[in-house]
């Protein structure tokens, strides 16, 4: 695909924002029904409120205009209270939903707000464990856990609150960072979505599954990716064996929600979260293989499940619940909104 396609691509999404604000009023958009069109959502944001705050910002940076600014720092403003949530999903809520407005737009309120985040996330982190928990908001339950999820949004927003002048933090981010690849990725590069772990910080002896979960393995690429953007060295070994594993078992479709069980429902927002993973890895290590396959993915999405309006279809909200399994999803629509901005150029610094 060209860049002429790929902007198309990127105007459509855009144009799709404020459709999407005008369903959903003053709540958060969750998922989309296929048919209808209708979404489903949110008063507070659940743990995808950073990414329709961020998506704001991203139609900012591109249109430069006022009043989508306004718009995004309303947005911004919402999840402020989110500091109080028990989850380590806050590193995605103020990550995505306010460090970009100050990354891509220059904006101080969103800076403010996301340096706020990023003190309230370092609070929870556990020494006994060595990491900041899974947390028990939405329902995670009260066992500690680590999780995959959000690692990048978590070490990056952490780095950058370091370079804001909380030093200790950049030691933190690190630490959790090195944590989760003890425990969750494998030597061949497969990720484990999620552990148990005892009360020490040792991973609960659980028997790996046969099968992979698409997102848990897209989760893994980015946040390897954000952890080699950040220090390199064993965390760009790690992140490109995750990235390698991915291209082998998957290449550049769009993957079955779990890998290894073709006959559930595919996930687009899985493949377009490996994309910008691969386009950080490639900034990382100068390869431009891995950014040759990310636009080979973001062919593939644009060209099969992105429609006229901006709707980007075949996302899975939550396959064991069955629930949105073939829907358009807040965050698969963030990212691939934020490659395209990348790859025509729109937006310099990578959104993620």
């Amino acid at each position: 695909m060209n860049d002429h396609r790929y902007e198309t691509a990127l105007e459509a999404l855009l144009r799709r924002v404020p459709m999407v604000a005008g369903q959903v009023g003053d709540r958060f958009p969750l998922y989309a029904d296929p048919v209808s069109g209708a979404w489903v959502s949110t008063r507070r944001g659940s743990w995808t409120g950073g990414f329709w705050a961020g998506w704001w910002w991203l139609r900012t940076a591109v249109t430069g205009l006022p009043a989508d600014q306004a718009t995004a720092r309303e947005w911004t403003h919402r999840l402020a209270p989110r500091t109080a949530d028990a989850t380590v999903t806050r590193g995605m809520t103020f990550w995505y939903g306010a460090a970009q407005g100050h990354r891509i737009c220059a904006d101080a309120l969103a800076r403010r707000i996301a340096l706020d985040g990023a003190d309230a996330l370092a609070g929870a982190f556990d020494g006994n464990l060595g990491l900041i928990p899974v947390g028990d908001a939405f329902g995670a339950g009260p066992a500690p856990k680590a999780g995959v999820d959000a690692l990048a949004g978590t070490v990056s927003l952490l780095t950058m609150a370091a370079h804001a002048g909380r030093h200790d933090l950049d030691r933190l981010a690190r630490a959790h960072a090195e944590r989760h690849v003890q425990v969750l990725v494998g030597v061949d590069g497969r990720i484990r979505p999620e552990v148990l772990l005892h009360a020490d910080g040792a991973p609960v002896d659980e028997a790996p599954s046969s099968a992979v979960w698409a997102r848990g393995q897209a989760w893994g690429v980015l946040g390897l990716a954000a952890c080699a953007r950040q220090w390199g060295g064993d965390f760009t070994e790690a992140g490109c064996r995750a990235a390698q594993w991915w291209l082998d078992q998957v290449g550049h479709d769009v993957p079955a929600t779990v890998l290894g069980r073709p006959g559930t429902p595919v996930d687009t927002s899985a493949v377009v979260i490996t994309a910008a993973g691969l386009l950080t890895l490639s900034e990382v290590t100068g390869d431009g293989g891995w950014g040759a396959a990310a636009r080979a993915i973001a062919d593939a999405v644009t060209d099969h499940h992105l429609d006229d309006d901006g709707v980007l279809r075949d996302g899975c909200y939550d396959l064991t619940g069955g629930v949105g399994t073939r829907h358009e999803l807040v965050w698969g629509s963030y990212f691939l909104t934020a490659i395209l901005a990348v790859l025509t150029g729109r937006v310099r610094e990578h959104p993620w």
